[in-house]
């Protein structure tokens, strides 16, 4: 995309006519955006008749909205039409468009089909209409015709996603746009970890076809959601569930406000000093929230109206109320209260009693939806109504009700005429004439059934590939023809790229009136070659025509094609020459597409992606293998991470139990993840989040004896369940072990235990044996510990035959299973199931304990100890042979062969905020250490329990390994080889190799661990469901490595400033956060910003200092973007300590990072450069030496000498300075 540039004041001129239409309630009677205004107040002047018949319905189809899984973020549910003169344009994402409908008589004048889903209200201004897509484009249409006069990039490039089931940009477009003296104000991006960016563009009326002047704001931390507001010099933009962030405009500085955040949503308005966000009512300047839950509200210069039960209320914003209290400790305070001016409830349903009436009112509340000159406008179930408003203000009158076909969802007026929108997806519009109306269907036009080549062609494909209901995609459409045929003859959803315009609009069209557009099948404009299609999305990959990614394939190309198919028999059926083929041949045998299977059948190619991913991994039982070790062996997933998919029916709630449940946790195997619900069991893409089967499944109080988990509400949810290549072994309520098979949920066979009196627990896989503990009352021990593993049990895991037990002298409350021995802990352990109530204490244990192991072929006693230990957790290293029992007070590290004691660490596990019962016992093994996540963060070395030293990045030093995390934690983290996952208040990691700690904002993973490296990608399902907490989001996703993404972090390092000596450094000013780089310099945040960092001595001067920061994403130059995508504009000096001690003289590597960040000319900012003194750069002219804005330059400068501090000096010769970053390495 063109680089960002500065927005030129005066560029383009906005009439008053026209500004009057946006920013106030239009004075033609028009409503020309969301909610008629930039406050969001639904108020207009228009006076509509006092009597209103309907005069046309178009049935357009209910919307499916993004997030169906969160009714708090459900901006797209309906539609929302907007007027301008006699024509109503409305935005779908049912089949991404903007359709203009005459007024008068609801007939179509014309449609525009976006790259993406439309899913926020169009702006209209003079001739113009603005609307934004999923697609990351905002574009601009000719009202008149709808044509395109321009559309603009906002997303940083062009990287899809699988976006609530859509394919879309990684940055789609949900900050609906404002507009307000001749600025547009829209957000691009949904993950703060991808990049989110506020836009400002500058408006105009004319019919320019090249995209305005703008620009451009990183927002750290802030996950859109919704429609911007502006009021005066504030814009709000709603982050969905959680508070508004409020940017002064003045200023260019956000202004925190505090405000309760369980009830607040999309929805954002304002009027004067107040906020209304969901049942959220905020007085900005007074900082004071008041206690009136007005959702929706409409407001008027003084008073806000809104639906309140089955009443319309009103209060008065200007005279407040002060009452007098008495507080909890008896002393009398003062509070300022909003007064209520006047109630008015609706007329009743007749002939229904109270108790029925009132539950009635609950499901079916008032809702006000605007205000037309002095009547207020609304809905309650299927009535719509009218209230005439008092002259002294004092109340209203009911003047006008009308029942409806259809649900009403929100309504608009605007030149004589009332529309109603439903939630069944139509559009009523009421006028003052009393007329026969007229209905337009929605349109539904069968596809022609052909008989031609591609007929045939298309069924041998078919049979071919043999691809189920996932995802196909076109590269090149030709005619349409092998479309239209996938369509008729598969279950494929079908993604076309077509290059060529006009084809796409053809089909599109004919697409859209058969009903299948957006919903079966999508055509995108673009070059397959450069379009960044998903990785592994496509079952299915085919072509009409090849050409259409150019006149010849390259290996780059085919490697492009590759990378979406999914693993595990994704294929690529295409019709290919023999140079071609060639081509393919070649890359094949290079190991170009790894683990590709290429043939040639039926005049076709197929190539077949075989297998799993090369180093990625399983993860088959809840602690990710029968050792407990709770590491994947997944080597692909590694930061910097970024979205493969996200949303759909993989997030909704049904899928999982409450989080405070703690229902277990997930398995992943082949490219399925597999999650238990309530009544449920799904099977889930990992690669593109679609529901794969869903089986049911019989509940009962008492399920699962032996799960960990939550009791608070008298039942631990959730069955004892693991997943292997061929089989799911689920634990049922009805004390069965089904075997199901893992493509399908089919039962392939139930096993019982030998005594149908035992139950089983918790079940594990070592070869052909399936090991269950069972569970039955100690006749030793008596009923005061509940039902007890007993004994173990080795069943084939094929036929269910008992192959061999093992009792226990006390019980087995945990177990490890290696290769061919199982260890166990032999103890009583009072409540040890109960991690809830114990809050991570160490269980009451009776005296006799024992550690064991046990052969796991025939079930004998290899050896046993007696023990002091009270084990609450145990794993195995199999590549070390060493057996780890521990609790909350300490690790013992065992020989796994014969049982000797190796070493015993008194450590106790201190957390770090979270809730402690699931953090203090558990330990990982990762290689040949322990990473100790109770907290402190240490690791040990498995064999002798010494500490696990690494290097200090800046000093050189060795120093024991650490890591930190700040923030709310309710979970257990888990290792792979590269990362280790957690939830940090949002979701989190720790890179394990550097230590550095980073956030995944934006959302929270569950309080059982939902972060798990598995299947090349890191699954995210949401095991948070049920919080009512203001994380942004509460949804499913995956993410992927993706090198080019950003990453920053925070760290447990820490500096001596009396010893350490600085040997190697990096200072990225304006940088949100550390980052360590790939030549190991640890690059700090100045200032700091990111959390907890090394403390380095460092001043900067300089006069009236401006710090900038863009997403990396942007820099089109440079080996490190992230480094020069921040900096500092007007410094003079910069000096680093080196050392606070006395030291010679050493020489050092310097390098100097720039990068201009506005629309400089060459020759417009000037300046010079020292080092100790020294000049390095004269007259340095960084736009000019980059080539243009926004691209990275770094200068280099060796045999630097230095003791205790390094000096940089910069002298403006014209303009202002400008610095990024300063890397400094010791050379000796």
């Amino acid at each position: 995309m063109s680089s960002p540039v500065v927005r030129v004041a005066g560029s383009f001129s906005f009439s008053v006519l026209s500004l009057l239409l946006l920013v106030c309630s239009a004075s033609a009677a028009d409503w020309p955006t969301w909610r008629n205004n930039a406050q969001r107040t639904a108020v207009t002047d228009e006076q509509l008749p006092s009597t209103l018949h309907l005069q046309w319905t178009r049935q357009l189809g209910p919307l499916k909205p993004a997030w169906p899984e969160d009714p708090r973020i459900q901006f797209d549910a309906h539609y929302e039409p907007v007027v301008a003169g006699q024509t109503l344009y409305v935005g779908s994402s049912r089949n991404d468009s903007i359709t203009a409908l005459d007024l008068s008589s609801g007939k179509e004048k014309w449609r525009f089909h976006a790259n993406g889903p439309v899913r926020f209200a169009p702006l209209v201004s003079g001739k113009n209409i603005y609307f934004s897509a999923d697609d990351g484009y905002f574009y601009c249409l000719d009202a008149d015709n709808g044509s395109l006069r321009w559309k603009f990039q906002a997303a940083p490039n062009h990287r899809k996603a699988l976006a609530n089931e859509r394919l879309a940009s990684v940055w789609p477009i949900r900050g609906g746009a404002v507009l307000s003296e001749e600025k547009i104000y829209f957000t691009c991006g949904v993950w703060p970890f991808e990049g989110t960016f506020l836009y400002t563009l500058d408006a105009e009326t004319g019919t320019s076809l090249a995209p305005p002047k703008y620009e451009i704001k990183t927002l750290k931390d802030i996950t859109p959601q919704g429609y911007l507001v502006k009021n005066g010099d504030r814009l709000l933009i709603p982050c969905g569930r959680s508070v508004a962030a409020c940017l002064d405009l003045k200023t260019d500085q956000f202004i925190t406000h505090k405000y309760g955040n369980r009830a607040t949503n999309y929805h954002v308005s304002s009027i004067g000093p107040y906020i209304f966000h969901g049942g959220s009512t905020f007085q900005m300047d007074a900082k004071q929230e008041y206690a009136v839950s007005a959702r929706n509200p409409v407001l008027a210069e003084n008073v806000v109206y809104f639906g309140e039960g089955g009443n319309v209320v009103a209060y008065d914003l200007k005279k407040l109320k002060i009452v007098k209290e008495t507080d909890h400790r008896g002393k009398e305070v003062t509070k300022t209260l909003l007064n209520q001016l006047w109630s008015l409830p609706l007329p009743p349903k007749q002939n229904m009693p109270k108790a029925e009436y009132d539950a009635w009112v609950k499901a079916h509340p008032v809702q006000l939806d605007l205000k037309a000159g002095n009547r207020l406008y609304g809905h309650q179930a299927n009535m719509i109504f009218a209230l005439d408003l008092k002259e002294d203000g004092k109340g209203a009158d009911v003047s006008w009700t009308q029942t409806i076909d259809g649900t009403p969802a929100t309504m608009i007026a605007a030149n004589g005429a009332l529309v109603v929108v439903t939630q069944e997806g139509d559009l009523l519009c009421f006028g003052e004439n009393q007329t026969k109306p007229q209905t337009f269907p929605e349109e539904k036009r069968e596809l022609a059934k052909q008989q031609d080549d591609w007929t045939s062609k298309t069924q041998t494909m078919l049979q071919l590939t043999k691809p189920g209901n996932g995802y196909g995609l076109v590269l090149g459409t030709g005619s349409g023809r092998l479309l239209e045929e996938l369509i008729q003859q598969s279950q494929l959803t079908l993604i076309a790229v077509e290059p060529d315009k006009a084809k796409v609009e053809t089909l599109r069209t004919k697409f859209d009136a058969a009903g299948l557009y957006g919903s079966r099948v999508v055509v995108h404009q673009g070059n397959p070659r450069t379009f960044e299609l998903p990785a592994y999305m496509a079952e299915l990959i085919v072509s009409e025509d090849l050409t259409a990614l150019g006149k010849s394939l390259a290996a780059e190309d085919w490697h492009t094609i590759y990378k979406s198919l999914r693993p595990y028999g994704g294929k690529a059926c295409l019709e290919l020459t023999d140079a071609e083929f060639k081509t393919l041949e070649n890359a094949v045998a290079g190991k170009q597409l790894p683990r590709a299977a290429l043939k040639q059948v039926d005049g076709f190619t197929l190539l077949s992606r075989v297998g799993s991913l090369p180093g990625s991994a399983d993860w088959t039982h809840e602690y990710g293998d029968a050792s407990n070790t709770l590491m994947s062996r997944d080597e692909l997933v590694k930061a910097p991470l970024g979205v493969l998919w996200f949303g759909g029916p993989a997030g909704h709630g049904d899928l999982f139990y409450n989080r405070h449940d703690w229902g277990p946790s997930m398995a992943v195997i082949e490219g399925r993840m597999f999650l238990q619900g309530p009544g449920k069991l799904t099977a889930v893409d990992v690669y593109t989040g679609r529901i794969l089967w869903q089986i049911p499944l019989k509940e009962t109080p008492e399920d699962s004896p032996g799960r960990r988990g939550q009791s608070y509400d008298g039942k631990l949810v959730g069955f004892h369940f693991i997943a292997i290549e061929d089989s799911i072994y689920l634990v049922t309520s009805d004390n069965e072990c089904l075997r199901l098979d893992p493509a399908t949920g089919k039962t392939l066979a139930t096993m019982k235990l030998p005594h149908p009196e035992d139950r089983w627990g918790r079940i594990r896989i070592q070869g052909d044996l399936l090991l269950t503990s069972v569970f039955r009352i100690s006749p030793k021990i008596g009923k005061k510990y509940g039902l007890l593993p007993l004994e173990l049990v080795a069943l084939n895991r094929h036929t269910g035959e008992v192959i061999w037990t093992h009792k226990a002298q006390m019980s087995f409350p945990v177990v490890s299973l290696s290769g061919d021995r199982i260890y166990v802990y032999d103890g009583a352990l009072e409540n040890f199931y109960g991690d809830w109530k114990r809050r991570g204490k160490i269980p009451n244990a009776l005296a006799e304990r024992f550690i064991k192991a046990i052969d796991v072929q025939t079930g004998k006693l290899l050896w046993e100890h007696q023990t002091d230990v009270v084990g609450t957790w145990l794993s195995y290293s199999d590549k070390k042979d060493v057996m780890l029992v521990t609790n909350r007070n300490g690790i013992s590290a065992f020989r796994g062969k014969d049982g000797s004691e190796l070493w015993k660490k008194y450590s106790t596990g201190q957390g770090f905020r979270g809730h402690p019962e699931t953090l203090w016992d558990k330990v990982i093994i990762w290689n040949d250490r322990i990473l100790d996540q109770r907290g402190p963060g240490k690791s040990y070395d498995l064999e002798t329990g010494e500490p696990i030293l690494r290097t200090n990045p800046i000093t050189g030093k060795p120093i024991p390994w650490e890591f930190t995390k700040d923030g709310h934690h309710c979970n257990y983290a888990i290792a792979s080889p590269h990362l280790m996952t957690f939830r940090a208040s949002s979701a989190g990691f720790c890179d394990i190799d550097s230590t550095n700690t980073s956030r995944l904002e934006g959302f929270r993973t569950g309080c059982r661990n939902s972060l798990v490296p598995a299947n090349g990608v890191l699954n995210s399902p949401n095991m948070a469901h049920g919080c009512s907490c203001g994380y942004s989001l509460f949804t499913s996703l995956a993410l992927t490595h993706v090198p080019e993404s950003e990453v920053w972090s925070y760290s447990a390092l820490a500096l001596n400033a009396k010893t350490d000596q600085v040997q190697k450094l990096g200072v990225n000013l304006g940088a949100p956060g550390d980052r360590q780089a790939e030549n190991g310099t640890l690059w700090l945040d100045y200032p700091n910003v990111g959390g907890s960092s090394p403390v380095v001595s460092l001043k900067l001067e300089g006069k009236d200092l401006r710090y900038f920061h863009k997403h990396s994403a942007f820099v089109e130059t440079g080996n490190q973007k992230w480094v020069a995508a921040s900096g500092v504009e007007g410094a003079s000096v910069l000096t680093v300590t080196l050392s606070s001690v006395e030291t010679k003289k050493r020489r050092y590597t310097v390098r100097l990072h720039f990068l201009e960040p506005d629309e400089t000319k060459p020759g417009e900012r000037l300046f010079d450069v020292s080092l100790q003194g020294k000049p390095v750069l004269q007259g340095l002219d960084v736009v000019n030496a980059a080539e243009g804005a926004n691209r990275a330059i770094v200068r280099e400068f060796k045999g630097i000498p230095a003791s205790n501090n390094l000096k940089v000096e910069l002298t403006p010769i014209k303009g202002r300075t400008l610095l990024s970053g300063v890397e400094i390495v010791v050379e000796e």
